[in-house]
């Protein structure tokens, strides 16, 4: 691929390019987030993902009412398509209403395939209103190119060298101690299957896709990719995995950087999401035991 086709339909860029908008939108988060914080009990439940989706959605909202402020609506929804699907996954995944036979009682692994299908459903909706809807210059998803034989190299190569490079890891710089692999009992094992699948897939569309996309329309592509692989690692922190070590954040951000490079390499989103559901069906098995609470 030629660096002109690496850089279709995206300005020409000269330094770091625009980063007000960026850092005015994530002081605005880390305020919302962190400001409720300052004033109550820090171990009490608190909708930390519903508090960033409204404050994302209301900025989106904003940007969209002001005219001075619609250059940012873009980005404002890009983040807003990161805090909505999630904020659904755990509302699902906690409904304490039960479905008895079909989809179990709460935190169920059962319930957790629901909601990681619904999550993936409303992420799929969220970047296809993004890529219809978005201004020029039009952002790419690299989502629905057919694969090549690079794409599908990549994915499987990029798969195996993960594995290995997991597995040569000491477990405790991932957060978590391993579980047997008897503790995925028959009756379990596609529910979690679905689970992993629908939830790595959704986090590639939001990360690599859509807010990568957005990033690359005001930044050179090196920055779109450092900068989406550092929100991808903060994200991680304490919010899905309940705490862990201080190695796995840059682990996950690292993993940030290659998928985004990837991406960007074969002009396509499918290896990062055939890597991501390998690494995520796998490495819990093997190393990140408790997740759904088995």
């Amino acid at each position: 691929m030629s660096a002109a086709g690496l850089g279709r339909g995206l300005p020409a860029h000269r330094g770091l390019g625009d980063v007000g908008p960026l850092l005015a939108v994530l002081a605005g988060a880390a305020l919302a987030l962190l400001g409720p914080r300052l004033f109550g009990d820090p171990q009490s439940a608190d909708p930390d993902a519903w508090r960033l989706t409204a404050y994302f959605g209301a900025l989106w909202i904003c940007a969209l009412a002001v005219p001075r402020l619609r250059p940012t609506a873009p980005l404002a929804y890009a983040f807003t398509t990161l805090a909505l699907p999630y904020s659904i996954w755990i509302m699902l995944l906690g409904w304490s209403a039960s479905l008895p036979g079909v989809l179990g009682g709460a935190d169920s692994l059962g319930r957790t395939a629901a909601a990681g299908v619904a999550e993936l459903l409303v992420v799929l909706v969220m970047a296809a209103a993004y890529r219809w809807r978005c201004p020029a210059p039009a952002p790419d998803l690299r989502l629905l190119r057919l694969p090549d034989l690079r794409v599908v190299l990549a994915a499987g190569l990029g798969s195996v060298v993960f594995l290995a490079a997991a597995f040569l890891l000491p477990a405790p710089l991932l957060g978590r101690e391993g579980v047997p692999l008897l503790a995925l009992a028959p009756p379990n094992v596609f529910a979690y299957l679905v689970a992993n699948a629908a939830n790595a897939a959704a986090q590639e569309v939001q990360f690599r896709g859509v807010l990568m996309a957005e990033l690359e329309r005001a930044h050179p592509a090196v920055v779109a990719i450092a900068l989406q692989a550092v929100v991808f690692g903060v994200a991680h922190v304490a919010v899905q995995y309940a705490g862990p070590s201080a190695a796995f954040i840059p682990i996950v951000t690292g993993l940030g950087l290659v998928w985004g490079w990837l991406t960007r390499w074969t002009d396509s989103l499918w290896p990062a999401i055939v890597i991501h559901i390998v690494a995520d069906l796998f490495i819990t098995v093997a190393i990140l035991g408790g997740l759904y609470g088995l």
